[in-house]
Protein backbone atom coordinates (compact mmCIF):
# COMPACT_ATOMS: atom_id res chain seq x y z
CA UNK A 1 0.00 0.00 0.00
CA UNK A 2 3.00 2.58 0.73
CA UNK A 3 4.30 1.78 -2.58
CA UNK A 4 1.24 2.01 -4.44
CA UNK A 5 0.47 5.75 -2.42
CA UNK A 6 3.89 6.86 -3.36
CA UNK A 7 3.12 5.88 -6.52
CA UNK A 8 0.15 8.06 -6.94
CA UNK A 9 2.08 10.95 -5.35
CA UNK A 10 4.52 10.59 -8.01
CA UNK A 11 1.76 11.05 -10.96
CA UNK A 12 -0.08 13.83 -9.26
CA UNK A 13 3.10 15.44 -9.33
CA UNK A 14 4.38 14.61 -13.05
CA UNK A 15 0.44 15.79 -14.32
CA UNK A 16 0.93 19.21 -11.93
CA UNK A 17 4.20 19.27 -13.75
CA UNK A 18 2.99 19.25 -17.65
CA UNK A 19 4.04 22.24 -19.80
CA UNK A 20 0.37 23.68 -20.80
CA UNK A 21 1.76 25.10 -24.12
CA UNK A 22 -0.16 23.27 -26.76
CA UNK A 23 0.03 23.05 -30.42
CA UNK A 24 -1.75 24.39 -33.70
CA UNK A 25 -5.52 23.60 -33.51
CA UNK A 26 -8.08 22.95 -36.48
CA UNK A 27 -10.08 20.41 -37.86
CA UNK A 28 -10.31 18.25 -40.94
CA UNK A 29 -10.05 19.70 -44.45
CA UNK A 30 -12.61 21.31 -46.40
CA UNK A 31 -13.85 20.98 -49.44
CA UNK A 32 -16.06 23.73 -51.81
CA UNK A 33 -19.75 23.22 -51.60
CA UNK A 34 -21.91 23.51 -54.67
CA UNK A 35 -24.29 26.25 -52.84
CA UNK A 36 -22.72 28.08 -50.02
CA UNK A 37 -24.56 29.20 -46.85
CA UNK A 38 -24.96 32.60 -45.32
CA UNK A 39 -24.50 31.58 -41.64
CA UNK A 40 -26.24 33.49 -39.07
CA UNK A 41 -25.15 37.20 -37.79
CA UNK A 42 -24.66 37.20 -34.23
CA UNK A 43 -24.63 40.95 -33.87
CA UNK A 44 -26.46 43.51 -36.39
CA UNK A 45 -23.60 46.45 -36.83
CA UNK A 46 -25.47 48.45 -39.04
CA UNK A 47 -28.03 49.08 -36.12
CA UNK A 48 -27.83 52.63 -34.84
CA UNK A 49 -27.17 51.37 -31.28
CA UNK A 50 -24.58 49.00 -32.21
CA UNK A 51 -22.18 50.37 -29.92
CA UNK A 52 -24.45 50.08 -27.13
CA UNK A 53 -24.18 46.35 -27.31
CA UNK A 54 -20.58 46.08 -26.36
CA UNK A 55 -19.54 47.02 -22.91
CA UNK A 56 -16.37 48.12 -21.71
CA UNK A 57 -14.46 46.56 -18.95
CA UNK A 58 -11.10 48.54 -18.14
CA UNK A 59 -8.42 46.84 -16.90
CA UNK A 60 -7.07 47.56 -13.83
CA UNK A 61 -3.98 50.03 -13.45
CA UNK A 62 -3.95 50.92 -17.15
CA UNK A 63 -4.18 54.90 -17.68
CA UNK A 64 -5.99 54.75 -20.54
CA UNK A 65 -8.96 52.92 -21.61
CA UNK A 66 -9.23 51.68 -25.55
CA UNK A 67 -11.81 53.62 -27.50
CA UNK A 68 -15.10 51.61 -29.59
CA UNK A 69 -17.59 52.99 -31.79
CA UNK A 70 -19.32 51.49 -35.06
CA UNK A 71 -19.58 52.75 -38.47
CA UNK A 72 -19.74 51.16 -41.92
CA UNK A 73 -21.02 47.93 -40.45
CA UNK A 74 -17.88 47.47 -38.21
CA UNK A 75 -16.57 47.97 -35.09
CA UNK A 76 -13.56 50.45 -34.96
CA UNK A 77 -11.19 50.41 -31.41
CA UNK A 78 -9.09 52.89 -31.22
CA UNK A 79 -6.04 52.21 -28.86
CA UNK A 80 -3.69 54.91 -28.23
CA UNK A 81 -1.28 53.40 -24.86
CA UNK A 82 -4.52 51.81 -24.15
CA UNK A 83 -6.25 48.81 -23.47
CA UNK A 84 -9.45 47.42 -22.52
CA UNK A 85 -12.08 44.01 -23.34
CA UNK A 86 -15.37 44.93 -24.89
CA UNK A 87 -17.62 42.42 -23.97
CA UNK A 88 -20.96 41.49 -26.00
CA UNK A 89 -23.28 38.70 -24.62
CA UNK A 90 -26.01 36.56 -24.43
CA UNK A 91 -27.81 33.80 -23.49
CA UNK A 92 -26.60 32.43 -24.90
CA UNK A 93 -25.08 33.67 -28.27
CA UNK A 94 -24.31 30.05 -30.16
CA UNK A 95 -24.14 26.31 -29.24
CA UNK A 96 -21.36 24.94 -30.96
CA UNK A 97 -22.39 21.43 -30.69
CA UNK A 98 -24.91 22.92 -33.47
CA UNK A 99 -22.60 25.74 -34.69
CA UNK A 100 -19.42 24.88 -34.66
CA UNK A 101 -18.24 27.74 -37.49
CA UNK A 102 -17.80 30.64 -35.96
CA UNK A 103 -16.55 33.51 -39.12
CA UNK A 104 -15.48 37.22 -38.85
CA UNK A 105 -12.65 39.89 -40.50
CA UNK A 106 -10.73 41.99 -38.99
CA UNK A 107 -7.54 44.37 -39.98
CA UNK A 108 -5.22 46.06 -38.11
CA UNK A 109 -3.21 49.54 -38.20
CA UNK A 110 0.08 48.00 -37.70
CA UNK A 111 1.87 44.85 -35.51
CA UNK A 112 3.08 44.86 -32.53
CA UNK A 113 5.67 42.42 -33.66
CA UNK A 114 6.79 41.73 -30.43
CA UNK A 115 3.31 40.68 -28.91
CA UNK A 116 3.37 37.68 -27.19
CA UNK A 117 1.03 35.67 -23.92
CA UNK A 118 4.27 34.36 -22.14
CA UNK A 119 5.70 37.83 -21.07
CA UNK A 120 4.08 40.17 -18.85
CA UNK A 121 5.82 43.03 -20.35
CA UNK A 122 4.72 41.85 -23.98
CA UNK A 123 1.45 40.80 -23.66
CA UNK A 124 0.02 43.51 -25.93
CA UNK A 125 -1.90 42.53 -29.49
CA UNK A 126 -3.41 44.95 -32.11
CA UNK A 127 -6.52 42.42 -31.97
CA UNK A 128 -7.59 39.95 -29.92
CA UNK A 129 -10.80 38.34 -29.58
CA UNK A 130 -12.34 36.43 -27.38
CA UNK A 131 -15.27 33.33 -27.18
CA UNK A 132 -16.22 32.62 -24.06
CA UNK A 133 -17.71 29.70 -22.98
CA UNK A 134 -20.30 29.20 -20.26
CA UNK A 135 -18.27 26.02 -19.06
CA UNK A 136 -18.97 26.80 -14.95
CA UNK A 137 -17.11 28.76 -11.97
CA UNK A 138 -17.03 25.49 -10.28
CA UNK A 139 -13.28 24.53 -9.29
CA UNK A 140 -12.18 27.97 -9.64
CA UNK A 141 -9.40 29.43 -7.79
CA UNK A 142 -9.52 32.68 -5.65
CA UNK A 143 -7.43 34.57 -8.40
CA UNK A 144 -9.76 33.47 -11.23
CA UNK A 145 -12.98 34.57 -8.49
CA UNK A 146 -11.78 37.88 -7.97
CA UNK A 147 -11.57 38.43 -11.49
CA UNK A 148 -14.72 37.35 -12.11
CA UNK A 149 -16.26 39.91 -9.46
CA UNK A 150 -14.52 42.85 -11.09
CA UNK A 151 -15.99 41.99 -14.71
CA UNK A 152 -19.49 41.71 -12.68
CA UNK A 153 -18.73 44.60 -10.88
CA UNK A 154 -17.82 46.66 -13.94
CA UNK A 155 -20.16 45.39 -16.94
CA UNK A 156 -23.21 43.74 -14.99
CA UNK A 157 -22.19 40.88 -16.66
CA UNK A 158 -21.07 37.55 -15.33
CA UNK A 159 -17.89 36.92 -17.60
CA UNK A 160 -17.83 33.57 -19.56
CA UNK A 161 -15.55 30.89 -16.85
CA UNK A 162 -13.31 29.64 -20.18
CA UNK A 163 -12.24 31.28 -23.47
CA UNK A 164 -10.32 30.84 -26.26
CA UNK A 165 -8.35 33.92 -27.53
CA UNK A 166 -7.76 34.63 -31.04
CA UNK A 167 -5.41 37.15 -31.78
CA UNK A 168 -3.76 39.20 -34.79
CA UNK A 169 0.43 38.98 -35.11
CA UNK A 170 3.20 38.57 -32.65
CA UNK A 171 5.62 36.29 -31.31
CA UNK A 172 4.52 32.87 -31.03
CA UNK A 173 3.68 30.48 -34.13
CA UNK A 174 1.18 30.69 -36.23
CA UNK A 175 -1.89 28.73 -34.87
CA UNK A 176 0.03 27.87 -32.16
CA UNK A 177 -2.28 27.23 -28.87
CA UNK A 178 -0.72 28.88 -25.11
CA UNK A 179 -2.15 29.52 -21.94
CA UNK A 180 -2.52 33.07 -20.70
CA UNK A 181 -0.57 34.67 -18.09
CA UNK A 182 -3.90 35.99 -16.95
CA UNK A 183 -6.15 33.26 -17.17
CA UNK A 184 -5.53 30.98 -14.65
CA UNK A 185 -5.42 28.28 -17.15
CA UNK A 186 -8.74 29.03 -17.86
CA UNK A 187 -7.99 31.29 -21.03
CA UNK A 188 -6.27 30.04 -23.73
CA UNK A 189 -4.50 32.15 -26.73
CA UNK A 190 -4.32 30.70 -30.38
CA UNK A 191 -2.30 33.56 -33.09
CA UNK A 192 -3.66 32.93 -35.99
CA UNK A 193 -1.76 35.82 -38.49
CA UNK A 194 1.53 36.11 -38.07
CA UNK A 195 3.78 39.48 -38.20
CA UNK A 196 3.75 39.15 -42.07
CA UNK A 197 -0.24 39.72 -42.24
CA UNK A 198 0.11 43.16 -44.50
CA UNK A 199 -1.20 45.78 -42.13
CA UNK A 200 -4.57 47.67 -43.17
CA UNK A 201 -5.91 44.46 -45.43
CA UNK A 202 -9.21 42.80 -44.53
CA UNK A 203 -8.49 39.14 -43.25
CA UNK A 204 -11.21 36.78 -43.44
CA UNK A 205 -10.99 33.96 -40.35
CA UNK A 206 -13.00 30.77 -39.72
CA UNK A 207 -12.47 28.15 -36.84
CA UNK A 208 -14.31 25.41 -35.96
CA UNK A 209 -14.98 26.15 -32.07
CA UNK A 210 -16.51 23.18 -31.79
CA UNK A 211 -12.99 21.41 -32.16
CA UNK A 212 -10.77 24.14 -30.72
CA UNK A 213 -12.28 24.01 -27.56
CA UNK A 214 -12.57 19.93 -27.13
CA UNK A 215 -8.76 19.74 -28.15
CA UNK A 216 -7.66 22.43 -25.92
CA UNK A 217 -9.61 21.38 -23.01
CA UNK A 218 -10.54 17.94 -23.89
CA UNK A 219 -14.36 17.93 -23.28
CA UNK A 220 -17.13 18.87 -25.32
CA UNK A 221 -17.77 22.66 -26.37
CA UNK A 222 -20.61 24.40 -23.95
CA UNK A 223 -22.47 26.62 -24.97
CA UNK A 224 -21.03 30.00 -26.00
CA UNK A 225 -22.20 33.23 -24.12
CA UNK A 226 -20.11 36.02 -24.75
CA UNK A 227 -17.56 37.89 -27.69
CA UNK A 228 -15.23 39.95 -26.35
CA UNK A 229 -12.59 42.29 -28.94
CA UNK A 230 -9.77 44.27 -27.51
CA UNK A 231 -6.51 45.98 -28.72
CA UNK A 232 -3.89 46.57 -26.40
CA UNK A 233 -1.00 49.02 -26.28
CA UNK A 234 -0.35 49.97 -22.91
CA UNK A 235 2.66 48.02 -22.24
CA UNK A 236 4.40 48.69 -25.40
CA UNK A 237 3.28 51.93 -25.59
CA UNK A 238 2.06 52.15 -29.23
CA UNK A 239 -0.89 53.49 -31.00
CA UNK A 240 -3.28 51.16 -33.17
CA UNK A 241 -6.74 51.46 -34.85
CA UNK A 242 -8.24 47.92 -35.04
CA UNK A 243 -11.51 46.73 -37.20
CA UNK A 244 -14.03 43.90 -36.88
CA UNK A 245 -16.90 42.94 -38.87
CA UNK A 246 -19.09 40.20 -39.83
CA UNK A 247 -19.43 38.12 -36.89
CA UNK A 248 -21.33 34.61 -37.86
CA UNK A 249 -21.96 31.09 -37.24
CA UNK A 250 -22.72 28.06 -39.32
CA UNK A 251 -23.69 24.69 -38.86
CA UNK A 252 -22.08 21.79 -39.14
CA UNK A 253 -23.41 21.07 -42.85
CA UNK A 254 -21.33 24.21 -43.72
CA UNK A 255 -18.16 22.52 -43.68
CA UNK A 256 -17.92 22.01 -47.26
CA UNK A 257 -17.70 25.31 -48.28
CA UNK A 258 -14.77 26.81 -46.60
CA UNK A 259 -11.50 25.79 -48.25
CA UNK A 260 -8.95 26.06 -45.97
CA UNK A 261 -7.03 22.70 -45.24
CA UNK A 262 -7.15 23.27 -41.04
CA UNK A 263 -4.13 21.91 -39.17
CA UNK A 264 -5.01 18.63 -36.97
CA UNK A 265 -6.19 19.61 -32.77
CA UNK A 266 -3.52 20.34 -30.96
CA UNK A 267 -1.61 17.87 -28.30
CA UNK A 268 -0.27 19.13 -24.93
CA UNK A 269 3.20 18.84 -24.92
CA UNK A 270 5.14 17.87 -22.05
CA UNK A 271 8.18 19.82 -20.58
CA UNK A 272 11.46 17.71 -19.33
CA UNK A 273 10.40 17.64 -16.19
CA UNK A 274 7.59 16.09 -16.25
CA UNK A 275 8.81 13.28 -18.42
CA UNK A 276 11.50 12.87 -15.89
CA UNK A 277 8.66 12.52 -13.23
CA UNK A 278 6.74 9.74 -14.80
CA UNK A 279 9.92 8.01 -16.01
CA UNK A 280 10.55 8.20 -12.08
CA UNK A 281 7.04 6.76 -11.59
CA UNK A 282 6.89 4.11 -13.86
CA UNK A 283 10.24 3.06 -12.06
CA UNK A 284 8.46 3.19 -8.69
CA UNK A 285 5.70 0.99 -10.59
CA UNK A 286 8.15 -1.72 -11.51
CA UNK A 287 9.75 -1.53 -8.51
CA UNK A 288 6.02 -1.78 -6.27
CA UNK A 289 5.69 -5.07 -8.95
CA UNK A 290 8.62 -6.65 -8.49
CA UNK A 291 8.14 -6.35 -4.51
CA UNK A 292 4.14 -7.70 -4.61
CA UNK A 293 5.44 -10.54 -6.45
CA UNK A 294 8.90 -11.44 -4.32
CA UNK A 295 6.15 -11.13 -1.26
CA UNK A 296 3.49 -13.47 -2.49
CA UNK A 297 6.15 -15.71 -3.65
CA UNK A 298 7.89 -16.16 0.04
CA UNK A 299 4.23 -16.44 1.35
CA UNK A 300 3.01 -19.17 -0.61
CA UNK A 301 6.23 -21.39 0.17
Amino acid sequence: MRCLFALAIVLLAAACTTNQRRHGVGSQALTPAEEKQQGRALCDLAAKDASDAWKLYSIQGVKNDSRLFVSGGALHIVSNDAAGLFYFTGAPLFDPAKEPLLTWRWRVSAHLPDATPLSPDLDNFPARLLVGFDSGWEGADPVALQWKKKVEDATGQTPPPRAICYTFGGRIAQNEAVDALFGQGRIVVINLRNRQAAPGTWFDEVRDVASDYQAIFGQAAPKVTALAVAADTHRVHESVNTDFADFRVYEASAYAQFSQDLTPPPQREWSNAALGIVAAAAGVAAACGGWLWLRRRVQSR
